[in-house]
């Protein structure tokens, strides 16, 4: 089955109004200039869920937005960056007015997290956990000046080595914004050090459930996965996120319908049988239970 949240890609994103970009690989978008209002940065995001096909670093130069990263919500603010790695999938909540915003959007030709592989490991668990994190204003003064280089570099069509200008200054900008994550990481670490073998079971729930929500959806399936008793392993879940497993794993099951409903590809019977319920009126009160209306209400809604 093909993944029904590819929505956007780098190709799309290249064509929104105010767009830059090289070869459809490397693209800059923002509404920094002349009275741009945030409403023109709208039609970029869409209102239902997205997998990400690329990576995009997105900052937040005034005002305010709203989203949902895997599954987690976040609202950016002034001075605030938010990463979003290849394969997050993502809801768009809106924005304030007068918000404005820079976008950097890659394929992973340009964006490399480090080759060390410990450091690697610990800012992949950072940017999983927490992909939004606030900066200081000299250094988010530092990024948008990265960004102000790289667009105008963008703009220089007859240089041939400017794929290569750019590839510096996107390494330039992650060791800036990698260095804000990193030292996020480090002073969460000194607050909750009793707390890490607690996490890395949590990190480790959430990667299983990614693999498996089309198939299972009880918390003891999970929980023989990781070698866990059910009630351990939704005590820890509680801890670190307030939520209960199994309201994580149902997320998860209603994201996936909501995308494969707004693909409008599939009947309701054909999700049904795809999410592996008993049967259409099964996965009907499931989703209405989760979502207030119908799955054939939600796939004509606007």
């Amino acid at each position: 089955m093909s993944s029904p949240f590819l929505d956007i890609d780098l190709v799309r994103l290249s064509a929104q109004k105010g767009a830059v970009h090289l070869d459809n690989e490397f693209i800059l978008i923002d509404n920094l200039s002349g009275e741009t209002g945030a409403t023109e940065s709208e039609p970029m995001f869409v209102n239902h869920p997205v997998k990400l096909s690329f990576s995009i670093v997105m900052f937040c130069i005034s005002g305010s937005m709203r989203f949902r990263i895997n599954l987690q919500d976040f609202e950016l603010r002034a001075n605030d960056v938010l990463i979003g790695m290849e394969g997050s999938i993502g809801e768009y909540y809106g924005m304030s007015p007068g918000t404005r915003i820079a976008l950097v959007a890659s394929s992973g030709e340009y964006f490399h997290i480090t080759n060390q592989a410990e450091t690697a490991m610990s800012l992949q668990r950072q940017l999983y956990s927490g992909p939004l994190c606030h900066m200081r204003p000299e250094v988010f003064a530092e990024s948008m000046t990265l960004y102000r280089l790289m667009k105008s570099k963008i703009g220089e069509i007859d240089n041939p080595f400017r794929k290569g200008a750019l590839q510096g200054y996107v390494q330039v900008l992650s060791s800036v914004l990698f260095n804000c994550f990193r030292a996020t990481e480090a002073a969460n670490e000194k607050s909750q050090v009793e707390m890490s073998r607690h996490y890395e079971l949590y990190a480790r729930f959430f990667r299983e459930v990614q693999k498996s929500y089309t198939r299972e959806r009880s918390i003891s399936y999970y929980a023989d996965q990781l070698c866990v008793t059910p009630k351990y392993l939704s005590q820890v879940v509680r801890k670190i996120s307030g939520r209960l497993a199994g309201e994580w794993i149902s997320d998860y099951v209603i994201l996936e319908a909501k995308a494969l409903l707004k693909s409008r590809r599939y009947t309701v019977q054909q999700i049904s049988n795809m999410l592996n319920f008993a049967n259409q009126s099964f996965f009907g009160k499931y989703f209405k239970d989760k979502v207030g209306c119908s799955p054939r209400a939600y796939q004509q809604s606007k």
